[in-house]
């Protein structure tokens, strides 16, 4: 798979949990600010995943490795996310996670 294949797969394995969502910019020439920024966000009830998309040949560069760092200083969840990770169930487990305390969020707003 290339690299939009993979983010296409998450974001398709995101919109079928439920209160999860997902933002891909897509072309880092449209985006602005600090360059190396994870490739995708998913946030859910349970809080929020910055997930850098790679294929098997590629590394993280130093500014993505600084945004790394900083993500997880702070806090984040990040994750580095490969084909492999696809298959494996990592990605649907970030997922999972993100979507736990679903059914606990919405009977609280329904009251």
């Amino acid at each position: 798979m290339n690299h939009d294949q993979i983010v296409a797969e998450i974001q398709a394995r995101a919109t079928q949990r439920r209160g999860v969502l997902s933002h891909y910019c897509g072309s880092a020439l449209r985006c602005s600010g600090d360059r190396g920024a994870p490739d995708l966000l998913c946030a859910g009830p349970n809080g929020a995943a910055w997930l850098e998309v790679k294929t098997p040949a590629d590394r993280l560069k130093p500014d993505q490795t600084t945004w790394m760092y900083t993500l997880k200083a702070s806090g984040q969840r990040h994750y580095v996310i490969r084909e492999a990770q696809l298959l494996d169930g990592t990605v649907d487990a970030i997922l999972d996670t993100l979507a736990a305390g679903q059914a606990e969020l919405f009977r609280t707003e329904a009251g």
